[in-house]
C-alpha cells in the first residue's frame, strides 16, 4: 500500500497523459512538440552559423552564395527534423508502453487491496448478518 501512495505521489502526475490519451493520440502531441522545438532549436544554431559566416566572408557575398546557403540550411532542416520527429515519437512510444505498463501494475495491486479489504469486512461482519454466499 506503500508503494501505490508512493508511485501515485511521485510519478502519478507524469503518467496521468496515459489516463487520458490513447497511444496514438500521445505519441502525436509528443511529436508536435518535437516538431516546435527541434525547429526553434535548428533555427537558432543556423542564425548563429549564418551570422558567423556572413561577419567572417562578407566581403565575398553574392546572390548565388546566399541561395546556396538558404538551399543548404533548407536541405539540412528537412533532414533534421525528420529524424527529431523521429526519434521523439520514438521515445514517446517506448514511455507510453512503460506507463501503460505501470499503471496496470498498480491497477492489479489495487484490485488485490480492493479484495483483502471485502475479505476482512466479510469475516468481521457479526454471523447473523452474513448472507448464506458469506457462510460457504
Amino acid at each position: 500500500m506503500t508503494s501505490m501512495a508512493i508511485f501515485e505521489k511521485e510519478l502519478g502526475p507524469e503518467y496521468q497523459p496515459m489516463l487520458r490519451y490513447s497511444k496514438k493520440e500521445y505519441v502525436a502531441l509528443y511529436g508536435w512538440g518535437g516538431f516546435l522545438t527541434g525547429t526553434l532549436f535548428f533555427g537558432i544554431i543556423y542564425v548563429a552559423i549564418i551570422i558567423y559566416i556572413a561577419g567572417n566572408v562578407l566581403e565575398n557575398i553574392t546572390t548565388m552564395y546566399i541561395l546556396l546557403m538558404i538551399l543548404a540550411g533548407m536541405l539540412a532542416y528537412a533532414l533534421y527534423i525528420i529524424i527529431h520527429v523521429h526519434n521523439t515519437r520514438r521515445r514517446a512510444a517506448k514511455q507510453y508502453r512503460k506507463g501503460k505498463r505501470l499503471i496496470k501494475e498498480l491497477a492489479l495491486r489495487y484490485s488485490k487491496l480492493n479484495m483483502m479489504y471485502e475479505d476482512e469486512a466479510r469475516e468481521t461482519k457479526p454471523l447473523l448478518a452474513r448472507s448464506t454466499e458469506d457462510l460457504d
